[in-house]
């Protein structure tokens, strides 16, 4: 089997094609590795990447596709390796908001909570320096040197912020506590929205929850 430096030293060809904005020859390059990789974690991994380029690219079929994949294998492993199991969840629920299926999105977006709460209860036994969803959302890691394969997800996980955000805005002057009272608000509104059936009204008050992070 091939160490895991080796088996992953494409990412350092998909990080160049990535920084180019070439998503599509970067999706290409990791596609074209994937049956070399042994691991769950990096077939997982691999899968993952592709969905978020194929997200970037407004190919949101095929980055559904991909992130189902990544979920397909990641349920065959108890723990991954320094990530969440909730980022695939995560992003495939944005892919499918934006493909207009708002009961898929927020079925998504419940179960990634799910797992969230269910790997906070075994912190003590996973890695301090594990990547999930909510600090992709913050940028906790860009600016931390990781493996490439890792690197790359960073990357192309980032969400580009319209500079005319007022959210955005507001942040900056409101207290820590004040962050926390809106997002409870918003998630207790996602749940009565989503009790009643208004999956869109649902799926939309966690986004603008997620906002606030």
């Amino acid at each position: 089997m091939k160490r895991f430096d080796e088996s992953l030293i494409f990412y350092n060809e998909v990080i160049n094609l990535v920084d180019l904005d070439y998503y599509e020859a970067a999706i290409k390059a990791i596609k074209k590795n994937i049956d070399t990789l042994k691991k769950k974690d990096d077939i997982a991994l691999a899968y993952l990447n592709c969905a978020f380029l194929n997200h970037k690219l407004g190919d949101y079929i095929s980055a559904i596709d991909d992130f189902s994949k990544a979920i397909e294998f990641e349920v065959q492993l108890e723990n991954l390796n320094k990530i969440s199991k909730d980022i695939s969840l995560n992003g495939r629920s944005n892919a499918k908001y934006q493909n207009l299926d708002y009961k898929g999105a927020i079925e998504d977006k419940r179960q990634a909570k799910k797992i969230t709460l269910l790997e906070t209860g075994k912190t003590s036994e996973l890695d301090s320096m594990r990547i999930d969803y909510k600090n992709i959302l913050l940028g906790t890691f860009e600016e931390i040197e990781l493996e490439s394969s890792y690197k790359t997800l960073i990357k192309v996980s980032k969400i580009k912020r319209s500079k005319y955000d007022l959210i955005a805005d507001y942040k900056k002057v409101i207290s820590k506590k004040r962050k926390e009272e809106v997002i409870r608000k918003l998630e207790l509104l996602s749940e009565d929205k989503y009790k009643v059936g208004d999956y869109k009204g649902s799926i939309k008050a966690i986004r603008r929850a997620e906002k606030y992070y």
